[in-house]
């Protein structure tokens, strides 16, 4: 329930956005709504609905997706080498952070004032702010690689089927032709 909560505000968040532009796709579906008497509200509390551990995987999933795509065109890369490259760059903006970090946690372990622990406290605090979304973006890169190597091995397990099917269509074809020589 809490899930199709969320996804109600969030949908009635960018509904309220669009409202002001008459113009938007977002509005002619509003107004839709209102037309045939669509009420998402009651919908979602209906008895009807129920949602499943299935379909709430398969939400996040989706949104897991969403963001993917989101990533990948926020930072417009269009090949795997682009990926690997951007991957390259997260790894080496956020490794002198990490190193920053620990060597600032052993600087706290030596530090002999309250106040110094704050001050470090405070330092580590920052760099882990800057070093979140980085490896963020590193988690990002490495689902949407894994996936796209389970795509690329579909695909060869597909063509590897059809070129086998063909060949077993082909040696048929070739005893019958032997068969009928005879």
């Amino acid at each position: 329930m809490v899930l199709s909560t969320r996804i109600y505000e969030n949908y009635n968040k960018q509904k309220e956005k669009h409202y002001q532009n008459k113009g938007s796709i977002a509005y002619l579906i509003y107004q839709y709504e209102k037309l045939f008497g669509i009420n998402t509200k009651s919908v979602l509390k209906s008895d009807t609905t129920r949602i499943t551990p299935e379909l709430i995987a398969e939400i996040k999933k989706m949104d897991e997706y969403s963001n993917q795509a989101r990533f990948l065109t926020r930072n417009n890369i269009n090949t795997s080498q682009d990926l690997l490259e951007f991957e390259k760059l997260a790894y080496e903006r956020v490794n002198p952070l990490k190193s920053k970090r620990e060597n600032l946690w052993k600087k706290h372990k030596r530090a002999k004032t309250n106040e110094e622990k704050q001050a470090i406290e405070n330092e580590i605090i920052e760099i882990s702010k800057q070093i979140t979304p980085l490896a963020k973006e590193i988690r990002l890169c490495n689902n949407i690689v894994q996936r796209v190597d389970k795509i690329r091995q579909v695909q060869l397990y597909e063509q590897i089927e059809q070129e086998k099917e063909q060949f077993e269509k082909e040696q048929e074809k070739n005893k019958k032709d032997k068969n009928k020589t005879r």
